[in-house]
């Protein structure tokens, strides 16, 4: 048996080491944050336009 790998089979083990610690680095799950004080928060200003809008839908 040979006690040392070659020089091509250290280069395949390293690029399989890199490869594997990149696709578990990377395929971490995200979460996004909750946001804070949505239900108080004004999405739009009721304007003309809106109320005519709005009574089309009726």
């Amino acid at each position: 048996m040979k006690k040392f790998k070659s020089r091509r089979e250290f280069l395949k083990l390293g690029m399989l080491a890199a490869s594997t610690t990149a696709i578990a680095v990377t395929s971490k799950k995200s979460y996004a944050k909750a946001p804070e004080n949505v239900d108080n928060e004004i999405l739009y200003r009721e304007t003309e336009h809106f109320k005519k809008y709005y009574e089309t839908l009726k």
